[in-house]
């Protein structure tokens, strides 16, 4: 496993509570898939550009590299918490 999949791996507690949150502000809106994703995206980015803005840098790149596994996490994780709301 390359150091930027074990990035996006660690990151896959947080994404299930952020999951969470988002779940809890779109509570009362049916259809909103899209929505929850892109606050859980955008918090998950803001997260990696954080830890990186405090570190050595490379955090841009970081982001990059784990930003199409962050998604297929997120979708993944979605699809086994609703699936009855999962994509046909």
């Amino acid at each position: 496993m390359n150091k930027y999949m074990a990035i996006a791996m660690k990151l896959l507690p947080t994404i299930l509570q952020l999951m969470g949150i988002a779940e809890s502000l779109f509570e009362d809106k049916p259809n909103s898939g899209k929505e929850k994703k892109a606050v859980v995206t955008t918090a998950a980015k803001a997260i990696v550009e954080g830890v990186g803005a405090v570190s050595t840098g490379g955090q841009a790149e970081t982001w990059e590299r784990i930003k199409e596994p962050v998604s297929n996490i997120i979708d993944n994780a979605a699809a086994i918490a609703f699936p009855e709301h999962k994509s046909k």
